[in-house]
């Protein structure tokens, strides 16, 4: 039976070669549904966690193979803390990776044993693990990946190689891995590029002067334009997929090239905060919402990171820069942030948002105060990273009611200041600032309380099957509707679907649309590609009475259509929200059942008050949201949780259900007045 998780617990600073073969044995073996790394928060020699996990979304091609973020650095007590943390009722398989050859497989043979006494006796704080978690013992009877002179392929070699800029044993570290990956991790990981000036002069060589004397040549030129067909066509069938430039697939490349039409399509990999609902990702495959789904129904979401509520309350970036606390709300700020004295002038005069941004900032100042400051450069870089938070203040409630004043830390981003744009945020940053402030005992200040992401707890739902059955044939739905693949990405679909309407109109019209006009209309309005002006766009149609539906649609009708075309992927995972929110065992509300009263009241109350209103578009839009709390399960489907926050093959994501719909329309009335 194929259901046994390997926990395979280390520091990997860096990740190796060694430890993704490792990772692939467990995961080929016939009885493993998946293996999961748990990787520690202790750098070394500068690498740290966020680098590591990284340079494995980089390097692993297995999608049953998963890192997480661990507060352990001892490996073996990372392991049993993880199954500490599963619900009562969790049931399953759990083995530890080792390799019966290396040193660190004697610390295996405990694991058996210990698991099942904590399943008994407990540990001395008295927690219990599961009774339905059965661990095992599977042994890989392998030798440890080599270098050339035999010495095993370790991390301290990796880190060695990286000290001495000595790329050549880096490189043998990571056996099978293509030369662009390997030269991409190298750049993560020493923050110097490998492509040098040298790199550039000794491959481009034929042309090296020619492109400093601005002019290529006729066949230099030909040559050049095909490599570009060539690279677009790659990228447009490739949409959504992470892309490493192989410069042995397109060798040389020449200044001013243009690619604005294929690079908007480009997608960075590995997780970089932006929460997205799943119907937003286009780069999701049929099999990948099918995995998500079968993760969510079963309360697994955490398996890559732990499960967070998404709050209800007002967004702050805080920083700390030049010895002095710094706070921001948007990319002007981020690059110049505001002092206590500033956020408090600017929201002067608001009442409870004035108080609520105010005391926190206040507060915020003073928890810093108490704090290394040695400790908060270091973890702020000087006004480089923010520290992601919300304000929860009962007096400034939206939609949630908490009955609380919290400053929840959320995460830690990285931006560029120049452009005020992130670059890199980590996911578990959040728990880290909560605690420092924690540690120096300055979390409960005059206002607020300060708090980690309250990490949710999620079980699995008791009619599992019939509800995966019923989610997976809409999916499969969509995917046969135009005959696509499971491992296809979903952006086949939207390409399929509106091709399909445009060609209709086109054959309306008795217009023989060549594919080049097809292709630019399909992504301009299934994808907001744009690089080609309208007024130039047309000029490639040979039919007047197309080019006129063509600028209509532009105009006004294609966002209806928009609509339209998402529709179903939307349904489904605001429905499959609905169903996990349900199920959730531990809400920050400190009254849920109190709240949830509250929130139907106000419904009935605002539904009842828009119904009386003349405005046919308010009304319209009460009719559209109310049809989705009903398609969710109706007013039974209201919980009082915005959403949660998770994260799936690296991307963070979030589940919303009903939360949206009742916060439309509870903002209907507000703005209709």
């Amino acid at each position: 039976m194929k259901n046994i998780t390997v926990l395979f617990p280390g520091g990997f600073k860096p990740i190796t070669g060694a430890h993704l073969e490792l990772a692939n044995r467990y995961a080929t073996h016939p009885e493993v549904d998946r293996v999961i790394m748990l990787c520690g928060p202790k750098p070394r020699a500068g690498i740290t966690r966020e680098k590591t996990i990284e340079l494995f979304n980089l390097l692993n091609k297995n999608p049953n193979i998963e890192i997480r973020p661990t507060e352990f650095n001892s490996p073996i007590t990372a392991a049993y803390e993880y199954l500490f943390e599963l619900p009562e009722q969790w049931i399953g398989r759990y083995a530890m990776a080792a390799s019966t050859k290396g040193d660190d497989y004697v610390r295996t043979k405990s694991f058996v044993p210990n698991v099942d006494m904590y399943k008994i006796t407990g540990d001395k704080q008295g927690r219990m693990i599961a009774k339905g978690v059965d661990a095992i013992e599977i042994n890989l009877n392998v030798d440890p990946l080599p270098y050339e002179n035999g010495e095993p392929i370790s991390a301290s070699t990796v880190r060695k190689a990286i000290v001495n800029n000595d790329y050549k044993t880096f490189k043998s570290s990571y056996p099978a891995q293509p030369e662009a990956l390997i030269k991409n991790a190298w750049e993560i990981l020493t923050d110097n590029p490998t492509l040098t000036k040298e790199w550039w002069i000794s491959n481009l060589t034929p042309d090296f002067y020619e492109l400093f004397e601005g002019s290529m040549g006729h066949e230099s030129s030909k040559k050049h334009n095909k490599k570009i067909e060539k690279l677009k066509k790659y990228l447009k069938n490739n949409t959504g997929k992470e892309f490493i430039y192989n410069f042995d697939e397109f060798n040389k490349t020449v200044m001013g090239a243009k690619l604005n039409e294929s690079k908007q399509l480009i997608s960075e990999g590995g997780a970089g905060g932006h929460m997205n609902h799943p119907y937003d990702d286009h780069s999701l495959t049929f099999n990948n919402m099918k995995e998500m789904v079968s993760r969510a129904l079963q309360g697994r979401l955490d398996i890559e990171e732990a499960v967070t509520e998404k709050t209800d309350g007002q967004n702050i970036f805080v920083t700390f820069k030049d010895r002095q606390i710094g706070f921001a709300r948007g990319s002007r700020t981020i690059k110049n942030p505001m002092s206590v004295q500033a956020i408090q002038d600017k929201y002067a005069g608001r009442g409870a948002v004035s108080r609520a941004f105010g005391h926190s900032a206040e507060d915020l100042a003073e928890a810093f105060s108490r704090v290394d400051q040695k400790e908060l450069k270091r973890i702020f870089k000087n006004g480089k990273v923010f520290a992601n938070m919300e304000i929860i203040y009962p007096d400034t409630k939206n939609v949630v009611a908490y009955e609380i004043a919290v400053l929840q830390f959320h995460n830690l981003v990285e931006f560029d200041l120049e452009t005020g744009q992130s670059v890199l945020t980590d996911m578990s940053g959040g728990k880290l600032i909560q605690s420092v402030v924690q540690e120096a005992n300055a979390h409960l200040q005059k206002t607020f309380s300060f708090i980690p992401p309250h990490q949710i707890k999620l079980g699995r739902i008791t009619d599992f099957e019939d509800q995966q059955e019923a989610f997976f044939n809409e999916i499969d739905q969509l995917k046969d509707r135009y005959a696509l693949k499971e491992t296809e990405l979903v952006t086949e679909y939207h390409k399929a679907w509106w091709a399909e309407v445009i060609e209709k109109q086109a054959v309306k019209m008795q217009y023989n649309i060549p594919e080049s006009v097809l292709d630019k209309l399909v992504y301009r309005w299934a994808f907001n590609v744009k690089s080609t002006r309208i007024n130039n766009l047309v000029k490639e149609i040979d039919s007047e009475q197309f080019v006129t539906w063509v600028r209509e649609f532009d105009g006004n009708d294609f966002k209806t259509y928009q609509k339209q075309n998402m529709e179903p992927f939307e349904n489904i995972f605001l429905r499959l929200g609905a169903v996990v929110l349900k199920n959730v065992q531990n809400y920050l509300s400190a009254s849920p059942d109190a709240a949830v009263q509250t929130l139907k009241q106000e419904l009935n109350t605002t539904i009842k008050q828009v119904q009386t209103s003349d405005n046919i578009n308010i009304l319209t839009k009460l009719e559209q949201q109310l049809k989705k709390i009903e398609n969710m399960g109706g007013f039974d489907s209201i919980v009082p949780i915005e959403g949660i926050v998770f994260v799936f093959k690296g991307k963070t994501y979030k589940l919303t259900g009903a939360f949206a719909p009742v916060n439309q329309i509870l903002g209907t009335l507000k703005y209709a007045k």
